[in-house]
């Protein structure tokens, strides 16, 4: 879709991190492998900045390609981590998208890196830690929820990983499961001048992960949702963090937003799923997809792990279908 407002090149958000071995830790955390040091802000900026369309870790990082490591970072005066992977190819005097993946409730960005496989994918992962506000580990939007300010937290985050890394900013997307997929709808009614796509997962949508959403942009989204889901059901109701929509209403929503017909393109990609994409008459070159997997639990199709509860969809790989759309929208 179309971003006039944003600064050249793009970054994909999943929810993952980065860390310099000179850095201090932070809450028992260690600071991760691979070469020590990473350049600051300015000196990363004398290297790219705005005009030539690089962030400020062009040429500057000290992370090699299919490196991971922890990064201990200061948001809203907590400190708070996340993980980040280089791709295999990455180098650092070139661009690469970047994907946020945030992990659902009482998980943890570990579980998000095994879980969501965006590590593969050519492009900086990045998987965010949430807090625990006596609950369970969880994002912004929930009654649940820590009294924290996660959508700032986001930003910190990628403001980090442009300083530290060579990012295409057209190219940042935003993917999470359960309470991180409700998360993500929340990053893309506030954070939209910045990530570009949006996916979700088995999501909880409660009413805080649709604040502002009466204001915000049309935006490409991709919902996954199990008809036997019995976390969060796919009819909606009342859950741990209050009333929340059905997959269907939030689609619908979304549907709305952008201006889209309601007349979905429909296929069965595989035995017992549903593919809708309501891809006519959509402002900004955006579109809506939903796979609705008839007997579905909650879950993340494909994962090669388990996490969650009810049936998985082996034979449909929600990470390939997510990234696919993801490459499909960068900001333009």
């Amino acid at each position: 879709m179309k971003k006039t407002n944003r600064a050249l090149g793009a970054v994909a958000v999943l929810g993952l991190g980065l860390v310099a071995c000179s850095a201090p830790d932070v809450d028992g955390e260690g600071s991760g492998s691979g070469a020590s040091g990473s350049a600051s802000s300015s000196e990363a900026e004398s290297s790219g900045g705005k005009d030539s369309g690089k962030t400020g870790g062009c040429g500057a990082s000290t992370m090699r390609a299919g490196e991971s490591w922890t990064v201990p970072i200061e948001s809203g005066g907590k400190h708070r981590m996340y993980q980040v992977t280089t791709p295999e190819g990455y180098q650092a005097d070139a661009q690469s998208p970047v994907v946020l993946a945030f992990h659902g409730m009482y998980e943890h960005s570990d579980t998000m890196k095994q879980l969501s496989g965006f590590s593969d994918k050519p492009a900086i992962a990045v998987y965010p830690q949430g807090l625990d506000g006596g609950q369970g580990t969880a994002w912004q939007g929930a009654g649940y929820s820590p009294k924290t300010d996660d959508v700032k937290f986001t930003e910190d985050i990628l403001d980090r990983v442009e300083s530290d890394l060579c990012v295409d900013k057209d190219q940042v997307f935003a993917a999470g499961f359960s309470n991180g997929g409700g998360f993500v709808n929340l990053l893309a009614c506030r954070m939209s001048d910045r990530i570009s796509a949006f996916a979700s997962v088995a999501g909880a949508y409660y009413e805080g992960t649709r604040d502002g959403c009466q204001k915000a942009s049309p935006e490409p989204f991709m919902e996954f949702h199990g008809t036997e889901d019995g976390v969060m059901t796919y009819r909606g109701g009342d859950g741990k963090g209050g009333q929340y929509l059905s997959a269907e209403d939030f689609v619908d929503e979304w549907v709305v937003r952008n201006g889209c017909s309601r007349d979905a393109e429909v296929d069965h990609p595989v035995d017992g799923v549903e593919h809708r994409l309501y891809d006519q008459k959509c402002r900004s070159d955006t579109e809506v997809q939903q796979y609705r997997i008839d007997g579905g639990g909650h879950t993340w199709p494909g994962a090669p792990v388990h996490v969650g509860q009810g049936r998985n969809t082996p034979d449909l790989h929600a990470t390939d279908l997510i990234w696919d759309f993801f490459t499909d929208h960068p900001a333009t």
